[in-house]
């Protein structure tokens, strides 16, 4: 019998946990800790924080999935790992209470946060989008500002994927909302590399800016933030950029709460450097996956962030502990990388689907067609949670519930 502990319940620990029970015995325990006590999809935060979200059909409680998935949700943060006892300390959520967790082997998947690159003033005057309560905390905001009537204006750092979505999905509902007389938005979108989605092919990211300057959004390259004040941000190179609302978008790296957490190994971004097989480096019964790792690949590279790379390592890891549970090797986690979908509004998407091949032009399309493309990765995910019959009955809620109520 042994006890599994995975901490983090994004979308590698809730697939982890949901799969895990189909791969271990009966006498095996499966424990989530995780401080919230639903489960988000962290890809649609910015429509959580646009007001777009559909809290009602598109989350997943962790209590009641639990029970029905073979796993219990402890609703806890984790705060350290004593290797010598196999123990973990958490802080219970809703009391504050410090307990110890015992494991057999645990599993770290608690995802990523922005990067600041230390910007003064961009934790003071930003609002990230790292996790459901700031996405929350952010359509507060917004929801003020979009009934305020005069035009207001809002800076966006980072345009990777995030904020390119953000920024799209924003400016829908103010040109939505303005038949109610509600506010204008001016939307600045702010990248210091010379394209928008610097990560992905050139041919995307030009029809990716393409679509955001179409729908009246101010796409600035090459542009660095020095500094960050409570009326706006202030460039590299001196320019003052006036906002009501601030995003902050740009780069990843781990919690810092994580770097040096149990004597583990880290990289200079607080991740956990693993060795392929998803162990960790230093402790054979401490295995970590999804953003907050440094996953090695055979030709030297690292697996990227990416909820897709999350999501098929906890598919493989899922299979390869069960498998080692009882009694065979673990094997290595090989990513393939199956390319990208961004949104850019609830009708238009652009996906690259032949990465770093030499055709790859020939695979970036974009359109309506692919939007229902990035619709279906969301299913697909829910499917592995919570199975085909209850992702279908979902889907026609959504749309008898959207004939009926606006989404906004």
């Amino acid at each position: 019998m042994s006890r599994i502990v995975i901490v983090g319940g994004g979308a590698a620990g809730i697939e982890l946990s949901t799969l895990l029970n189909k791969t271990t015995t009966k006498e095996d325990s499966i424990i989530l800790v995780e401080p919230e006590t639903h489960h988000f999809w962290k890809p649609r935060l910015h429509e959580i924080a646009a007001g777009t979200f559909d809290s009602d059909l598109d989350t997943v409680c962790y209590f009641t999935h639990g029970a029905r998935h073979g796993y219990q949700h402890y609703q806890a943060s984790m705060t350290d790992i004593n290797r010598d006892n196999k123990t973990i300390s958490v802080c219970g959520a809703a009391d504050g209470v410090n307990y110890q967790l015992d494991y057999d082997y645990l599993i770290i998947a608690i995802g990523a946060v922005s990067n600041d690159f230390n910007t003064p003033g961009a934790q003071d005057h930003c609002i990230f989008l790292d996790s459901a309560n700031q996405a929350r905390q952010a359509w507060h905001r917004m929801s003020f500002i979009l009934r305020a009537g005069d035009t207001r204006t809002v800076n966006i750092v980072g345009a990777g994927a995030t904020g390119v979505e953000l920024a799209a999905e924003l400016e829908r509902v103010s040109r939505k909302l303005q038949r109610y007389n509600g506010t204008p938005l001016t939307i600045n979108l702010i990248e210091a590399a010379d394209r928008v989605l610097p990560n992905s092919p050139e041919k995307m990211s030009r029809k990716v800016q393409q679509q955001l300057e179409k729908n009246n959004i101010n796409v600035l390259l090459q542009t660095r933030i020095s500094e960050v004040t409570d009326k706006g941000m202030i460039t590299s190179d001196d320019r003052t950029l006036d906002a009501d609302v601030q995003f902050w978008a740009a780069g990843i790296k781990a919690p810092d709460w994580l770097n040096g957490i149990g004597g583990l190994a880290y990289n200079r971004i607080n991740q956990i450097e693993v060795n392929m097989n998803l162990t960790t480096t230093v402790d054979d019964c401490i295995f970590a996956l999804g953003d907050c790792a440094a996953i090695p690949q055979p030709d030297g590279s690292f697996v990227p962030p990416k909820a897709q790379a999350a999501n098929r390592a906890a598919e493989h890891l899922a299979k390869s502990l069960g498998g080692f549970l009882k009694g065979k090797p673990l094997t290595d986690f090989i990513f393939k990388d199956g390319g990208m979908v961004v949104a850019v509004g609830h009708y238009f998407a652009v996906g690259s689907f032949a990465p770093g091949s030499k055709m790859e032009s020939k695979f970036v399309l974009h359109g309506l067609l692919i939007r229902r493309v990035y619709d279906t990765i969301f299913r697909l995910h829910q499917k592995t949670i919570s199975g085909m019959f209850t992702v279908s009955r979902l889907m026609l809620s959504k749309r008898l519930k959207a004939i009926f109520k606006p989404n906004i």
